[in-house]
């Protein structure tokens, strides 16, 4: 299922760091699976997170008619702009960037931007919303919520996002939801969150699958 080459063909060719490969994330082989559906529509596709602009032209070589766009918060990046994508300047900080962000109706958004907790959070909060039915959306290198990197990707939070991600995942099996055989009980969590609770329950509402691979964790919006 996860063995097809073209997504990753195309990364290589491009020398982006989501490729297969002892100095990459190895993202692409196994995004394209859930990916492939979407490859000859017209929608918008939201990169957060334009480095050199590598990804922004493997997207551009995937799909046949997405506007792509990237968003960064360096200048330096729209120089990354190529025949079928954009890139916009902003703080994902920002509330008010977040909100011109939601006017793009993205189908797909991946959120390849700083890795910072409150940054990985705060555009989940927003966004994911946002997407329409059976829109993808992905968060990668949540292993920043892990040892040693937590002190320095954690700006003071105390909630990792990848535990916000794994709570999604169990609401969605048992937040107060009926069994589906003892139809009068319901499944509860296997522990009650005193942050972000009302967020959680919210997102597991408007998710039909969460996937978690290496590194990363996709949301499949119902």
């Amino acid at each position: 299922m996860l063995h097809s080459k073209l997504l990753d063909d195309l990364g290589r060719r491009f020398q982006t760091d989501k490729r297969a490969g002892p100095d990459a994330h190895d993202y692409l082989r196994k995004y394209e699976f859930f990916l492939k559906p979407f490859q000859n529509e017209a929608f918008t596709f939201l990169e957060l997170g334009v480095f050199k602009g590598a990804s922004l032209r493997t997207w551009e070589a995937f799909f046949a008619q997405a506007d792509i766009v990237g968003v960064d918060i360096e200048e330096r990046a729209l120089a990354e702009a190529g025949p079928r994508s954009r890139v916009v300047i902003g703080d994902l900080a920002q509330n008010a960037f977040l909100d011109s962000l939601k006017a793009l109706k993205a189908k797909v958004v991946i959120d390849d931007a700083s890795h910072w907790w409150p940054d990985q959070l705060r555009t989940l909060f927003a966004l994911y919303p946002e997407l329409p039915d059976g829109g993808l959306y992905i968060v990668e290198d949540v292993h920043t919520s892990f040892e040693p990197l937590a002190p320095h990707f954690s700006c003071g939070l105390d909630y990792p996002p990848f535990k916000l991600l794994l709570k999604i995942a169990e609401y969605l099996t048992g937040n107060d939801r009926p069994a589906p055989i003892f139809k009068a009980q319901t499944l509860r969590p296997l522990e009650r969150d005193t942050k972000f609770d009302a967020e959680i329950r919210c997102l597991a509402d408007l998710t039909d699958a969460v996937v978690f691979i290496e590194r990363a964790c996709l949301l499949i919006k119902k």
